[in-house]
C-alpha cells in the first residue's frame, strides 16, 4: 500500500512545490512534465472516457498557457485551489449523472458481470464522493497557502493520502458488509417454522 500511496501523491508533492517555490522556468518545465505524464500514465483512462483526465487534460492545458502569456493573474496565483475545485464538480456531478468517475478504475479491475451489480455501483459512488469531500478540503486548504503555507501542504498530502487509503480499503469493507446482510435477511427464524406445522 505504501507504494500506492507514494506514486499516488508524490508528483502531487514534488509538483506543488515547484509551484511555490520555483522560478518561473521551473514552474514552466514543472508544467509541461506534468501535462506529459498526466497523458501517457493516464491514456488508457482516457480511453475508458474518465471524466476527472479529460477535465484534468484540459485544466492543466489552459494552466500552462496562462503561466506562458500571463493572460490571468488569478490562473497563477490560485492555480492549486483552481484545480481542486474544478475537481470537486468534477467528481460530484459524475456521481449525479449516475456515472461516478471511480468506475474507470473498478472495472479494470472487476469482472465485467460485476459491472451492474447493485453493491459494485453503490461502493463507486460513495468512493466518489470521498474523493469529491477530500478535493473540497484540499481546495479550502489551498485558498490560505500564502497566509499558512506549510499547514495548507500538509493538509492537502494527508487528505489525498487519506482518500487512496480509504480507496483501497472501502470497497472490501462494504461487500463485506452487505455480504452480513444478505445472509441475516435470508436467514428464515426458527420460530416462525415451527408455527406453520
Amino acid at each position: 500500500m505504501r507504494r500506492k500511496l507514494l506514486l499516488g501523491v508524490g508528483p502531487w508533492v514534488v509538483f506543488s512545490l515547484v509551484l511555490r517555490f520555483g522560478s518561473l522556468h521551473a514552474i514552466t518545465i514543472a508544467w509541461i512534465v506534468f501535462f506529459v505524464l498526466q497523458f501517457t500514465f493516464g491514456l488508457k483512462y482516457f480511453k475508458a472516457l474518465n471524466p476527472l483526465s479529460y477535465v484534468s487534460l484540459l485544466l492543466f492545458a489552459f494552466l500552462f498557457l496562462n503561466s506562458l502569456n500571463l493572460w490571468f493573474l488569478w490562473g497563477i496565483v490560485y492555480a492549486a485551489p483552481i484545480c481542486y475545485g474544478t475537481f470537486t464538480l468534477t467528481a460530484l456531478v459524475s456521481v449525479l449523472v449516475n456515472r461516478p468517475f471511480t468506475l474507470t478504475h473498478a472495472r479494470m479491475q472487476t469482472p465485467r458481470e460485476f459491472w451492474q451489480h447493485p453493491v459494485f455501483l453503490t461502493i463507486n459512488k460513495h468512493l466518489s464522493l470521498f474523493w469529491a469531500a477530500a478535493f473540497a478540503v484540499n481546495c479550502i486548504a489551498m485558498l490560505f497557502e500564502h497566509q499558512v503555507l506549510w499547514l495548507s501542504l500538509i493538509v492537502t498530502y494527508v487528505v489525498l493520502g487519506s482518500a487512496i487509503w480509504f480507496t483501497e480499503r472501502y470497497p472490501a469493507y462494504y461487500r463485506e458488509r452487505a455480504k452480513k446482510r444478505r445472509e441475516t435477511t435470508t436467514v428464515v427464524p426458527t420460530e416462525n417454522l415451527g408455527s406453520t406445522v
